[in-house]
């Protein structure tokens, strides 16, 4: 009878010490988030990319949970190109983000990066954070060389401007228009940095390295105001902008003055190459 207690008693002993050694593993070995990032243009999933000066990123993600839902992902770069503020995502989300509920547990979403005009390297850095503190990041050391992009065909622009009400339309290009002069629209600089060029410049400038080197012999302007806020009328003014990194040529082509009832519509039309 007693060699039955303890045997009874030792199997028991086992039972707690490998269930507190399974619980122990088990926080030992908490499976962290996973992240895979792929650079769509080149196909690379991390490592070295090598892109001409101005040529786009476009970044790829898939961020999944592990044994914890996702807390944090944050974007940083080091290097010739720094951009900043880091533009937001195809989802509208700025970084470093903190991951909604929306996302806690899959988080998908694309980031694209003009890799700017500087010759050299910058490493794009991608992590992810739980809510335990695990983290998975992934590392893209792009080389900027020299070399020859084309500009972009010509797109169409419109902006709009109503009564008292902001311009629209101009955000893209880190412009704003919120007031005019009696005769004159007023285009404002709001974070971007505007060139005034010559008109001839729209047809003769091809490639993005032909455009920095207009911007870099240009003059700097903060205002633009050569579209009348009286009177409809075509224009031919060129201008360059730099905003985020980017560099747009754009033609200014159209105004047209309306004055329907609730206050004076002024639309300026044209065409940007970026």
């Amino acid at each position: 009878m007693k060699k039955r207690k303890l045997f009874t008693l030792g199997i028991a002993c086992a039972a707690i010490m490998f269930t507190t050694s399974c619980s122990e593993d088990e926080e030992a070995d908490a499976v962290g988030p996973r992240l895979d990032v792929t650079e769509n243009i080149s196909g690379s999933t991390s490592g070295d990319v090598t892109v001409a000066q101005g040529a786009t990123l476009q970044y790829i993600w898939d961020a999944r949970k592990g044994d914890s839902d996702l807390q944090t992902f944050s974007v940083t770069l080091n290097g010739t190109n720094i951009v900043n503020p880091i533009p937001a995502s195809e989802q509208g989300l700025t970084f470093p983000y903190s991951v909604s509920s929306s996302n806690d547990e899959l988080y998908i979403d694309t980031l694209e990066f003009n890799a700017g005009p500087n010759i050299g390297v910058t490493s794009y850095t991608f992590t992810v954070t739980d809510e335990l503190g695990n983290s998975a990041s992934r590392t893209f050391d792009v080389s900027v060389v020299a070399g020859t992009q084309v500009l972009s065909d010509p797109m169409n622009f419109t902006w709009q401007r109503v009564a008292g009400a902001p311009g629209t339309g101009l955000s893209q290009f880190g412009l704003e228009w919120v007031t005019n002069t009696s005769t004159n629209a007023i285009i404002a600089v709001d974070g971007a940095m505007m060139y005034s060029l010559p008109a001839s410049d729209w047809d003769n400038i091809a490639t993005h390295q032909e455009l920095q080197t207009a911007i870099d012999g240009a003059t700097a302007i903060t205002q633009y105001t050569e579209v009348s806020s009286q009177a409809s009328g075509t224009y031919d003014d060129v201008l360059a902008v730099t905003y985020l990194e980017n560099n747009y040529l754009i033609n200014v082509q159209n105004g047209t003055v309306t004055t329907p009832t609730g206050g004076t519509t002024i639309t300026v039309t044209g065409q940007y190459k970026d």
